[in-house]
Formats: structure tokens, C-alpha cells, sequence
């Protein structure tokens, strides 16, 4: 397993993205911090609403060169990060703002309030039906 220290960031070009929230750079897997991305289909657990749009719009996001920098390791070990991308400089709170995933409070502590707001008030995926 790879040793990360506190201000340790990961780079990989073109990650392998598992869901809306996971994605693997290199051999490290990445839980992007504070966001909450509705679940993809796992057996015969069928997919939440909104699962395969989340996971796309981070595949969108997370084209080309990546970078992630260490906040924690959650715990199923994974290397939870902040991430940037050539396509954004916050891929978390890009993800958030798309209406796709919403903000994690019980970890981020209210981080990504303006850009949850945002996705609210323009009525974007998750919030599209309430904001009518």
C-alpha cells in the first residue's frame, strides 16, 4: 500500500472512474472529499436516480491530467482527496454544482455549501424536480 503523508497529491492522466464519487489514479483508489454521489447499480442492488449521470459527469470532469491532494483515508483505506483537472480546478466542487452529487456535510463541514446552493437555485439534476 502506498504511504501518504498529509500534504501528499497523486497525479495520473485519463483515471478510471468507478461512480460518481470514486476514481481510480493509478493504483490508488480515490473518494473525492465532501461529495455524496447517489450509488450505482452493485448486484442485485439496482442503481439510485441520477447513479450513471453522477459517474459521467466525473468522467467529463476527469479528462486528461489529474491531480488529487490527500485529506484522509476513509474506511475502506481509500485516499480521500480534493481533486483538480485540466477540464476544472475543483473537480469536487464541479461535481456538486452539475446537481449529480451533493455535498457531504458530516465530512466537509460545509465546503461545498455555495456550490450545492448554486445546483439548487438553477434547478440542476438532483435539485431539478424541487427547485420547480
Amino acid at each position: 500500500m502506498l504511504a501518504v503523508l498529509a500534504a501528499a497529491i497523486i497525479a495520473c492522466s485519463a483515471p478510471a472512474v468507478h461512480d460518481g464519487d470514486t476514481l481510480r489514479c493509478g493504483s490508488e483508489r480515490v473518494r473525492l472529499f465532501g461529495v455524496d454521489a447517489p450509488e450505482v447499480r452493485r448486484g442485485s442492488t439496482p442503481a439510485e436516480p441520477l447513479a450513471y449521470e453522477a459517474r459521467d459527469e466525473l468522467v467529463r470532469l476527469t479528462r486528461g491530467r489529474v491531480g488529487c491532494r490527500f485529506v484522509e483515508r476513509d474506511r475502506y483505506q481509500r485516499f480521500v482527496g480534493r481533486c483538480w483537472s485540466d477540464a476544472t480546478p475543483d473537480v469536487n466542487a464541479a461535481l456538486i454544482r452539475s446537481g449529480f452529487a451533493t455535498e457531504y456535510r458530516r465530512y466537509s463541514k460545509g465546503a461545498y455549501h455555495a456550490a450545492e446552493d448554486e445546483a439548487r437555485a438553477a434547478g440542476r439534476g438532483h435539485w431539478a424536480k424541487t427547485a420547480r
